[in-house]
């Protein structure tokens, strides 16, 4: 129990529900995208109808110097696939507080390429929201905040993730 008449164990807490957060807005846009909930995705653009996650983003709203790159991946199946995956997986594994270290290295990738799809960001000249994903999910797991409010202990027992330790 935590008491909250000091903070003792507040900035763990504070953490724990950090990572639940950030894993919820990946999950959102999995199913966003997957069953066109209306939010940024239309239910004729859903994965479900047929639609590709990337092909609008990819060839209309990016801009800098990787435009072209960007473009030419635009309603790919496989960068669909890509997209799809990351997302549930990277959220599933911040909400259930298990394999610290691959959804880590998988927001951080995640997001840096995300960041390089409009430069300069069209919010702010230096920084935009993928640059608060990444610093926010590196001092998640630097401070251990896997740890809090998750399932890190028990997944750390589970036999694979012995063996394997990228799993941790």
């Amino acid at each position: 129990m935590i008491d909250l008449s000091t903070n003792e164990g507040k900035g763990g807490l504070m953490l724990g529900i950090t990572r639940i957060i950030l894993g919820f807005m990946f999950i959102w846009a999995f199913f966003d995208k997957l069953l066109g909930l209306g939010m940024l995705t239309t239910p004729e653009a859903a994965v479900i109808n047929g639609g590709s996650p990337t092909a609008y983003y990819l060839s209309q709203l990016v801009s800098g110097p990787f435009e072209g790159m960007w473009n030419a991946l635009a309603g790919n199946a496989f960068i669909d696939f890509l997209l799809m995956f990351g997302l549930l997986a990277v959220g599933a594994c911040l909400m259930l507080g298990i394999a610290s270290k691959l959804s880590t290295i998988g927001i951080v990738i995640m997001m840096a390429l995300m960041f390089t799809l409009c430069i300069p960001p069209s919010d702010n000249p230096l920084v935009d929201y993928h640059i608060v994903y990444i610093v926010a999910s590196l001092a998640i797991y630097f401070l251990n905040g896997f740890s809090y409010i998750g399932l890190e202990d028990r997944w750390r027992e589970l036999g694979i993730v012995k063996k394997l330790p990228i799993l941790e």
